[in-house]
């Protein structure tokens, strides 16, 4: 059998048994409570603990899906680190190196650029990056100048479960229109050599039709004499070739060492 065993009560106290009973009942409610309280906090625990595991799964499978391999070549202009009591941030700010440029090599560039700053380490109180922010532009020049004129950014905050890439849709139409007007080296030696070849009264284009109309002449001459093909008979085509197609070059004063670029040109823009 269990007792209860109720103090004695000192001089000028007036608690009664039924007092004594009740503060007992809060004592036991208080402790209840707590408990409860403390499974609670239990429980956040865990689900904060699935969330971020599930954020990490889905930022897993976002990498393994994501292009990677295709990206455009760039330089690092700056990473800007900030830290505070409840976020560790990274800010880089790259320029490409390259003026050959699409959508998929701007995201493979971004994401590229991601991974590594994943592993960003310079925090007092921090292991890695909670907050991620990539702004890439065409050149140097807008990195330092023109920090809004970006052409591509990616962003990776706390609350999201994998980084968000966006587009200037109206700069990359630009630049693509720019890229499409603009001469190549080809296309200016072209024009250089097209203007020597008219002060002959001729073009690169008409020299190069002659000089397939000689190729094919020399194949059958051979093909006469040699009907059998073999060494032989690819040896007297080059010969004749080289022979039919220097009198042309020499006809208009071209100096046979432009002979490839001919051929090159030729075979690039005459139609």
């Amino acid at each position: 059998m269990c007792y209860l065993k109720v103090p004695k009560l000192k001089p000028g106290m007036k608690q009664t048994l039924a007092e004594l009973f009740s503060d007992i009942n809060i004592i036991i409610k208080m402790g209840i409570q707590s408990l409860k309280l403390n499974f609670y906090f239990i429980i956040l625990i865990i689900l904060s603990s699935c969330n971020n595991d599930n954020k990490s799964l889905e930022e897993e499978s976002y990498f393994a899906k994501a292009n990677l391999k295709e990206f455009a070549a760039y330089k690092i202009l700056k990473t800007e680190p900030f830290e505070s009591s409840y976020k560790a941030q990274v800010i880089c700010y790259a320029y490409l190196t390259t003026d050959t440029i699409s959508k998929s090599k701007l995201e493979g560039t971004l994401n590229k650029i991601y991974l590594s700053l994943r592993k960003y380490k310079n925090f007092k109180n921090y292991s890695s990056p909670t907050s991620i922010s990539v702004y890439l532009y065409t050149s140097r020049e807008k990195a330092i100048n023109l920090q809004e004129s970006w052409i591509a950014m990616l962003s990776k905050s706390p609350s999201e479960n994998q980084p968000i890439i966006s587009f200037d849709d109206f700069k990359l139409t630009a630049h693509e229109s720019n890229e499409r007007n603009r001469k190549s080296a080809d296309d200016l030696l072209f024009e250089k050599m097209n203007r020597l070849f008219k002060k002959q009264n001729t073009d690169i284009c008409t020299i190069y039709k002659i000089l397939y109309d000689i190729e094919g002449q020399t194949i059958k001459q051979a093909d006469k004499k040699y009907p059998d093909f073999g060494v032989e008979h690819l040896e007297y085509q080059e010969k004749l070739y080289k022979q039919e197609s220097k009198n042309l070059l020499n006809k208009y004063a071209i100096n046979d060492s432009l002979l490839p670029y001919i051929n090159v040109f030729g075979s690039k823009y005459c139609k």
